[in-house]
């Protein structure tokens, strides 16, 4: 079982590893952004295309930023719950320091 304490530490190490193995990239509109994050919620990449600037002169880029990012933390934090359930057969909602 997951909480069995000798396995325990072990166990949230491989949940952590398989974290940082799960990527997401989400994209805005075609050459603008590119972004990737992890599991661990880590940004890993952002990339402006060319039309990046058109947007940034017109005070738009900060929110689409925002809105791409959200969305990538998100599906992350979605796949690594799946993995959680995959592995431990629990489904717990919000565990401190994974989602």
């Amino acid at each position: 079982m997951f909480f069995n304490s000798p396995k325990l530490a072990q166990q949230l190490e491989e949940l952590q590893e398989e974290a940082r193995r799960i990527v997401v990239t989400r994209e805005g509109p075609p050459g603008v952004l590119r972004l990737t994050v992890n599991g661990l919620q880590q940004v890993l990449e952002v990339d402006f295309g060319p039309a990046a600037p058109a947007l940034m002169d017109r005070g738009e880029l900060g929110a689409l930023v925002r809105d791409i990012l959200n969305e990538a933390l998100l599906e992350a934090r979605r796949q690594l719950r799946n993995e959680v359930v995959r592995k431990t057969g629990l489904n717990i909602p919000h565990l401190p320091g994974l989602f």
